[in-house]
């Protein structure tokens, strides 16, 4: 196993983002940000700080956000992709692209500033991975 390989975040989609922070605030009193606008990727997220990881609560904006169809399959919310972070994620997107993983795209800017690409769920049992560039 790669050396500073770490699970980063788990992201949870939820029809209405306001309700789910009261209820994470209710059952577990975290910290969790004010709510952001992702234009990039048309969502409201907001994220809940645990000790060692963090949870990233996702609404769509729009029709255009990737969880819009997500919450049309699951319309009570769930589970969305976990994250794992990296030391290098040029050379992860290499290893799994020639190892035939399903790769969403090559990576690209998160809204935080690191590089990050996904793996499509087909490849890993159902389960939609985000890859991205350990934080500095």
């Amino acid at each position: 196993m790669e050396k500073n390989m770490n699970i980063d975040h788990i992201a949870h989609a939820v029809p209405n983002i306001d309700k789910a922070i009261l209820a994470y605030k209710k059952l577990f009193n975290v910290p969790i940000s004010e709510i952001m606008i992702i234009e990039k990727q048309n969502i409201k997220m907001a994220i809940i700080s645990f000790e060692n990881l963090k949870i990233e609560l996702m609404e769509p904006l729009n029709d255009k956000s990737p969880i819009t169809k997500f919450l049309e399959k699951n319309p009570k919310g769930g589970l969305h992709h976990y994250c794992i972070s990296v030391n290098d994620v040029d050379s992860e997107y290499d290893k799994h692209k020639k190892s035939g993983l399903n790769v969403t795209a090559e990576p690209t800017s998160g809204y935080h500033g690191r590089n990050l690409y996904f793996i499509h769920p087909n490849d890993l049992s159902g389960a939609l991975i985000e890859v991205e560039e350990n934080e500095k």
